[in-house]
């Protein structure tokens, strides 16, 4: 990945980001690659007024960063005007009458994980994603913007320095802020969860820190009639944000 900006990897994500209007500064595709998804993206450049330059297969592999990149690779300047926002700064604008849903990730270091969670936050309705600064997987990862398949381009994904004191500030404009702890006797399904909800979630391995999971109001548990022991972090996000939504269309 170039130090001067962002990367976005693959066909779904950079139709993703070019529809959803994010920051593209250029289109690179590879030399010699024909595809009709490919002419559309360029067509879809050209038209927004992007760079579009040509490149040979390893040097476009070198700046996917590891991730398929299909034939197309996408450089962002910037992140985007949502998530240069700071914490405090996109708090002042959350309408608490709304009964807003936001999503926490601790120690989520995994880019394939942190991606799938935003892309699932997003389609769950949630205002934005929290993340700290020093227990997240790289937010600039092509393999994240990859994994989260345009939901960064619609949705401030926040990185805190202290993810405990940031709750502490969600606490008091209102948020109830509940943590998913697979030893937690309160299961989900009889949590009531239709006021601003905050959810936290934790690694499958270490779960959250110490701190984080005291200062939750609620710790609650997903029922798991199976053997495994844990589920994946964006398929348990996936099961806690939509069961939020439906108790809340449903009441």
């Amino acid at each position: 990945m170039n130090s001067n900006g962002n990367v976005i990897a693959g066909i779904h994500a950079v139709k993703h980001a070019l529809d959803a209007g994010d920051a593209i500064d250029e289109l690179m595709i590879e030399r010699g690659k024909s595809h009709p998804r490919l002419n559309e993206l360029i067509h879809l450049a050209k038209k927004k007024g992007i760079r579009v330059n040509f490149m040979q297969k390893d040097a476009l592999a070198r700046l996917a960063g590891g991730v398929p990149h299909q034939g197309v690779v996408a450089r962002t300047a910037v992140a985007g005007a949502k998530k240069a926002l700071s914490f405090e700064q996109w708090l002042e604008t959350v309408d608490m009458d709304a009964k807003p849903m936001v999503l926490l990730l601790d120690q989520v270091t995994d880019p394939h994980n942190l991606g799938a969670c935003v892309r699932t936050a997003e389609a769950a309705g949630c205002l934005a994603v929290i993340v700290p600064k020093d227990h997240a997987a790289d937010l600039h990862s092509p393999v994240v913007s990859k994994a989260a398949c345009g939901a960064l381009a619609r949705l401030p994904l926040l990185q805190v320095t202290n993810l405990k004191r940031s709750m502490e500030k969600l606490q008091q404009a209102g948020f109830w802020i509940v943590g998913l702890a697979g030893e937690a006797d309160s299961s989900i399904y009889a949590a009531g969860l239709k006021g601003a909800t905050a959810v936290v979630m934790g690694s499958e391995g270490k779960g959250m820190r110490r701190l984080v999971r005291e200062g939750c109001d609620q710790l609650i548990s997903i029922p798991m009639p199976g053997h495994v022991e844990s589920l994946n972090v964006s398929v348990a996000t996936g099961v806690a944000l939509f069961e939020i939504n439906r108790q809340r269309f449903e009441g």
